[in-house]
Formats: structure tokens, C-alpha cells, sequence
């Protein structure tokens, strides 16, 4: 078994975190239960190593890079923000960042779209996936997952000033969006507003049918914030990603409504004092109608109720993934059986049914069949569905449509 060290850098201390199996990259984290990455500006994975986090009706699939994308009900049909299996620039429609008020220089906390100069680990764990980083004297941690029933994703930054003076950083939260299928089809018919009672940004699309009555919402739980439905103020002409025109201003400019490049983004600006820790939550998630996706945004407001999405998550997959454990000689069949091949077929194959490469949403008849069948102990009444849902697809002389 391969063993080696990750070195995290926080200024002039370096941490050790040991891993199993390392290929250069990354590696099992010594008990198997996550998957570490460690990248820099020269050093990077040779394609996405991406995390699949879902639950029956919603999902987002991330990439060590940070890059993601998200839907609900289907992966195909119902897109929030934009899919793209570029391997090469792995790039979508969700980005965050954060700027040194004083000095105006900025960085994400994941290693894209706008890397810091320190190195980045990504841990992809069983229902999340964390991104740590420490850059200009601020230690940072994005936390992203999604609630185990309802269709919300959570992305909690978590700061730490060790610069050894106060500082001043904002937050910014981006996401473009799709509300359908691709965004070449739906931007025009896309409109944005601000709710007055939340704070929360809202999205709809009433031309695709398959959208039409639901709203997406993306929101942040601090008051004092600035926010944009248009992508054109955002990115700027000529302008990127990793260096957006909005990264230059101050504020963002409140625009909503129709007839815009629409996206969703919303800055916050925190003061921490020498050695001072804070943490944003960011909630993008949609419900079939105006009070239903208010009232989910409004369900998970604040920071404790993420954190306890998050323990439900955790327990979620414990409970799942250990009702059945091997032990044999070989750890790295140990840890796969015990953990990840059941973690992906559920959370991939069955909820999700997307991927990086491909994002179909559908089901297949023969696929779905031989995914459940793993986990017969771990989830019998899933498989019971399963069989059930193909069989009321099946003829009466035995064959189906695949």
C-alpha cells in the first residue's frame, strides 16, 4: 500500500495529512471515508476528479476544481446552472470569490476559476466536498453540499484572519442561469428579481415547459449585501471568469428583470479583527412554485440549519454505507467496498443519473436494474421501487423500450 503526506500550507506553517494509495496528486484519507486532492498553479489533475452529491430530486456534480453544476428533478432537462464536460478548461456557470477590500486583489477559495498563489486540497467525502486554502494572511474553507430530501445546495465559506491585523474581505456568489436544458435556449426567456422579504435573488423561465411554474432562488443569510441578475455587468466585455469586471468594482449594481444575460450574484463585505473566524452560508436551490421556493429558502435560513443539514447528510451515508462491511486483506478493496463503489452507485447511477462526461437525467431499464442490485442490504426499499418503476414499463410478453 502507498502511503505519502500531503503538506497544507498556511503561510509559514505546513500541516501533514497522510494518505493512502497516492498517485502524486491525491490519495484515501486514512480511514478511507474521503478522497484528498492537493493542487497547484502547476500541478493539476490530468482531468476533472469530480464528487457527485444528490438526493432523489436535486443535485450537483463538483470537480476538484471547484467548478459545478446543479439540477432538480432531472439532470438534463431541469438545469439550474450549465453543464459543460470541457476537460480541458473545466469551466461552468458557479463561482465564488473573495477581495481584499484595501488592496482589491482577489482569489477564489477553490482552485478555480481565480487561483490564489498557495496550493489548494480538495477532500471529496461521502455528500460533500471541502476546499481548503490559505491566501494573504486568510485561511479559507468552502463547504458545498446538498440537503439529503430537499432541493437546496449549500455552500458555506468559512474564514480565518491570521494576518495578525483587521481586515476587510467580500464574498461574492455567482451563478448563471439555465432553468431548462441549454442556456442558448433559455437566456432570453429567463427573468430575474429581487424578493423584498428575503433578500433571496429569484429566477423563472415560463417559456420551457418543463420549467414553467418553478422558481430558483439564490441567496445569502447576511443583510448588508449587493446583487446583479445581469452576467453582462458581472463578467464585463472581454471579460472572464477568472477576472470578471464586477472583481474591479466596489458594489454590484441591482439590476434585475427581462431582456438581460441573466445570472445570479450577490457580495457581501465582512470585517474580521486578527484572528477573528466567520462563516457565509450561499443556499441555490428551486421549488415548483413562488411559496414553495420561498419557503424552502426560508426553512434553511441561518447557520445552524445548514449545520444540521449537514449532520443529516453525514448520518445519511454512515447509516447507509455501513449496514454492510467487508474486511479482507487488501485495503484497497476494503476501503472501495466499504464506502464508495455503494456511494456512487446511489448517489450517481440512481439519484443523479449525470455525470462529468455525460448528463443524461433519464433511466435505462437494464442499468438501473443491475445498480440497485448492490444494494439490496444497504437499501432494500429502494430496490423494491426500482423494480417496481421498470416493471411498470415492461410489455406483457416480458420485453421493454431500452
Amino acid at each position: 500500500m502507498a502511503v505519502a503526506a500531503l503538506f497544507k500550507r498556511n503561510e509559514n506553517k505546513y500541516f501533514i495529512t497522510f494518505v493512502q494509495f497516492f498517485n502524486g496528486i491525491g490519495g484515501y484519507s486514512a480511514d478511507g471515508k474521503e478522497y484528498i486532492i492537493n493542487t497547484t498553479a502547476n500541478q493539476v489533475t490530468p482531468a476533472p476528479w469530480v464528487n457527485v452529491l444528490a438526493n432523489p430530486n436535486f443535485g450537483t456534480v463538483i470537480s476538484e476544481s471547484g467548478q459545478s453544476y446543479t439540477w432538480v428533478d432531472n439532470a438534463h432537462s431541469l438545469r439550474l446552472t450549465p453543464w459543460n464536460n470541457d476537460t480541458v478548461g473545466d469551466l461552468r456557470g458557479e463561482a465564488y470569490y473573495l477581495r481584499d477590500e484595501e488592496s482589491g486583489r482577489f482569489w477564489s477559495p477553490s482552485p478555480l476559476p481565480a487561483r490564489g498563489i498557495s496550493p489548494y486540497i480538495t477532500r471529496h467525502g461521502f455528500g460533500y466536498s471541502i476546499f481548503e486554502h490559505s491566501e494573504d494572511g486568510i485561511r479559507s474553507e468552502m463547504k458545498t453540499f446538498v440537503d439529503i430530501k430537499d432541493p437546496i445546495k449549500f455552500v458555506v465559506i468559512k474564514l480565518h484572519n491570521f494576518s495578525n491585523r483587521a481586515r476587510r474581505i467580500s464574498i461574492t456568489g455567482y451563478v448563471e442561469w439555465v432553468l431548462g436544458d441549454l442556456r442558448a435556449k433559455t437566456l432570453r426567456h429567463t427573468i430575474t428579481e429581487l424578493d423584498i422579504s428575503s433578500g433571496a435573488i429569484l429566477a423563472r423561465n415560463a417559456y420551457d415547459s418543463s420549467f414553467a411554474g418553478r422558481v430558483a432562488f439564490f441567496d445569502v443569510d447576511e443583510p448588508s449585501k449587493t446583487i446583479t441578475g445581469d452576467r453582462s455587468e458581472f463578467i464585463g466585455r472581454n471579460g472572464t471568469m477568472a477576472n470578471p469586471d464586477a472583481m474591479s468594482r466596489s458594489r454590484l449594481s441591482g439590476k434585475m428583470g427581462a431582456a438581460l444575460d441573466p445570472c445570479g450574484a450577490i457580495q457581501v463585505t465582512i470585517e474580521l479583527a486578527e484572528d477573528q473566524e466567520k462563516e457565509i452560508v450561499f443556499r441555490l436551490g428551486a421549488g415548483h412554485s413562488l411559496e414553495d421556493a420561498l419557503g424552502i429558502n426560508k426553512r434553511f435560513e441561518g447557520i445552524s440549519s445548514a449545520q444540521a443539514a449537514f449532520t443529516r447528510v453525514n448520518e445519511y451515508w454512515i447509516k447507509t454505507l455501513g449496514s454492510l462491511q467487508v474486511y479482507t486483506p487488501d485495503n484497497a478493496l476494503n476501503i472501495l467496498a466499504n464506502g464508495w463503489l455503494n456511494y456512487q452507485t446511489l448517489a450517481c447511477r440512481v439519484w443523479a443519473r449525470s455525470g462529468f462526461y455525460q448528463s443524461g437525467g433519464a433511466y435505462g431499464f437494464r442499468d438501473q436494474l443491475q445498480d440497485v442490485m448492490s444494494l439490496v442490504h444497504a437499501q432494500p426499499e429502494l430496490l423494491k421501487d426500482q423494480l417496481l418503476l421498470c416493471a411498470s414499463r415492461q410489455f406483457k410478453e416480458g420485453d421493454v423500450q431500452h
